[in-house]
């Protein structure tokens, strides 16, 4: 069964989400299913890939498959940060950092605020206060 590697942060366990395209028997509608799995992993995968499961005897309580082979990378990922490296570039071509207004220009101006100590003693709020007289 092939699935895709959602999380890799247990040891020697993976998470795969194994995706399936249904049909609605009444509607005619196309879906997609999906499942998550725990995966004894002792190939090594990293996030994101495609990698073929099969079922095993348990190993724990939830643990029932085992990562067989790695298929290949998760496509759409790869490609998603492809665009968005290129689309920074461009950004960055077009706009410069300079005239965008980058980090180093908030920095100065935070510089050059005087800073204000707001706090004032208990006591003078106190006296300076006036009271309403019942009558």
């Amino acid at each position: 069964m092939k699935a895709r590697v959602t999380s890799i942060k247990m040891a020697k366990t993976v998470s795969v989400i194994v995706e399936s395209k249904k049909t609605h028997p009444l509607y005619g509608k196309s879906y997609v299913s999906s499942k998550k799995y725990l995966a004894d992993d002792q190939i090594g995968v990293s996030l994101g890939d495609i990698v073929e499961i099969e079922k095993i005897r348990p190993v724990s309580k939830y643990k029932h498959w085992r990562v067989v082979k790695i298929i290949g990378k998760d496509v759409v990922e790869i490609i998603e940060e492809k665009l968005k490296e290129e689309a920074e570039g461009a950004i960055e071509e077009v706009m410069p950092a300079s005239l965008a207004g980058g980090p180093d220009e908030k920095e100065k101006d935070k510089q050059k605020e005087p800073v204000v100590d707001d706090s004032v003693d208990k006591k003078k709020l106190k006296e300076g206060r006036k009271t309403k007289v019942a009558k």
